[in-house]
């Protein structure tokens, strides 16, 4: 009997493909109507998070990853689910089968044992991380966590010390998500966060699909977020991954039911009516903390503008750190925001604009900050407290030796300016670029949560969820400096809406893929 032939793959497309891989029905790998999984399934970056909607193909993507990564890249694994129960369901249910249809790749591995499986003296653990059974004690190169959301949180972070010796220490979470600030979703937070970006067929808009932004609610079909126009279903199929935040060195992936081509408008405006947890959850893929307040991505497209909002007065914020973020603002609304480095950028800034008003961030360091309070006259430093004397004041502005501080009550000024923000007394009219999707991205980390005090007096108190708030601040220091100067007026035009989306990073596997379609 001639001995079999020794291959070495380095394409996971390819391996599936030339060996005629099927899946644990005995059908061969389609991906005509999730083509979003071929990235997917492609990417072996170390660091992997993937927050995701219900029965869309992800427990199988990964399996075959990992049995990927066993045979050819010679890696131990740690697969673990919630708990034990789960670890036999997935193990007969997925694994085995997809073991037993493909033998040809992997005789011997397809035995009775349910929490190890052994190739070429590579092993998989399967392990519930609310377990009877004591931990694992080996070594691996990686780490993948299904169902992170619904796993012990802290039993994951134990989970952390097996690869430490491994020169890959690979860690790919993915689940359904849960609530916020959970593993999964403080992983998805700070990764490169890539959405599927469609492009109109009427318009050519670039965008990712929201709800209920990019459904007709009345007529029941997907729509263009710009021009309202009904997408196609292979519009939604043949999309591409965009990172949102490139910077990231964490690679991660948000999949919804809208990206999905078989599942119809009219399904997901049924099920947002029901439980808002489960919407969010297992339709949107979304993590959901339920009473909280949140300021949206379409809170703040509602106040874009084309409009000319610059006026006789110009007030600045200037949030201070290592990179310090400015907001440039009238009475009508933000007319500029940025970031710069070096305090010679302020300098210019004030230059060109010229403010009537400015607050600048006491903190970290108040030195650099006292400079601009002493050198411009109209500059005052904040500083956040709650007002002893008249518990109801929300702002004060020092007086004698504390002249050039602003004093405010941290949450309920920014109650003031977040509630003006929902109810459009102040516009935006600024570049739809980097800078205008990093303030977006700021004011959706923002939580209002209650919280008891020693006293047992409940408040409301706004937290972030990455600490990356930067525009935030910028954005109240502007408004507080427009409040000292007395200005104020509602303006609340209804405008036209713009599409952001940052397309700086493209990846090509899926567009390739549907590009070659017929």
């Amino acid at each position: 009997m001639a001995k079999k032939e020794n291959k070495q793959y380095y394409s996971i497309l390819e391996w599936i493909v030339n060996e005629g891989l099927v899946n644990e029905k005995g059908e061969p790998f389609d991906f005509k109507d999730r083509p979003f999984l071929l990235d997917i399934l492609t990417d072996f970056s170390p660091r992997l998070v993937v927050t995701a909607c219900a029965q869309v193909g992800k427990s199988v993507t990964f399996i075959m990853k990992v049995l990927f990564a066993v045979k050819y890249l010679r890696f131990n694994v740690i697969y673990t689910f919630p708990t034990d129960d789960d670890v036999k369901e997935f193990v007969a249910s997925k694994v085995n089968k997809i073991l037993q249809a493909n033998l040809h790749e992997f005789e011997g591995m397809a035995s009775d044992n349910i929490e190890r499986k052994e190739l070429n003296d590579r092993f998989i653990y399967f392990k519930g991380t609310i377990s009877k059974s004591a931990a694992i004690s080996t070594t691996a190169d990686l780490r993948v966590h299904d169902e992170t959301s619904r796993s012990d949180q802290n039993s994951l972070i134990t989970y952390g010390s097996r690869t430490k010796a491994s020169q890959y220490r690979g860690t790919w979470q993915f689940s359904n998500p849960g609530v916020e600030r959970d593993s999964l979703d403080l992983e998805w937070q700070i990764s490169d966060q890539k959405e599927w970006v469609v492009t109109c067929e009427h318009c050519k808009a670039e965008q990712y699909l929201t709800f209920p932004e990019s459904l007709n609610l009345e007529k029941k079909y997907y729509q263009c977020q710009i021009c309202k126009g009904q997408l196609a279903d292979n519009t939604r199929r043949q999309g591409k991954w965009v990172k949102q935040n490139p910077e990231s060195k964490i690679s991660g992936y948000h999949v919804s039911h809208l990206m999905c081509a078989w599942i119809p408008a009219e399904d997901i405006i049924e099920e947002s009516q029901g439980d808002p947890a489960y919407f969010n959850n297992f339709v949107l893929g979304k993590s959901y903390s339920p009473g909280d307040l949140s300021v949206t991505k379409t809170t703040i497209l509602d106040l874009w503008t084309p409009k000319n909002l610059r006026t006789q007065k110009i007030f600045i914020g200037i949030d201070v750190g290592n990179i310090k973020h400015y907001v440039i603002r009238s009475e009508l609304g933000i007319l500029k925001m940025g970031r710069f480095s070096a305090w010679e950028e302020l300098d210019d800034l004030i230059a060109f604009w010229k403010p009537t008003a400015g607050v600048i961030d006491a903190m970290p360091d108040n030195t650099a900050s006292k400079h601009y309070v002493d050198t411009y006259p109209w500059m005052q430093m904040s500083f956040f407290q709650e007002n002893n004397n008249n518990p109801q004041t929300i702002v004060w502005w020092g007086e004698g030796d504390k002249k050039g501080i602003v004093y405010s009550h941290r949450d309920r000024i920014l109650d003031r300016m977040l509630t003006d923000m929902i109810e459009a007394k102040f516009l935006i009219s600024v570049p739809t670029d980097k800078n205008f999707q990093d303030f977006i991205k700021h004011f959706e980390t923002l939580r209002r949560t209650k919280v008891v005090n020693n006293k047992g007096i409940e408040r409301y108190v706004w937290d972030s969820t990455t600490g990356q708030d930067h525009y935030v601040f910028a954005c109240l220091y502007a408004f507080l400096a427009m409040q000292g100067d007395g200005a104020g007026m509602f303006f609340g035009e209804n405008e036209e809406k713009t599409s952001v989306i940052n397309a700086d990073n493209v990846y090509d596997i899926s567009k390739a893929w549907a590009d070659n379609q017929d």
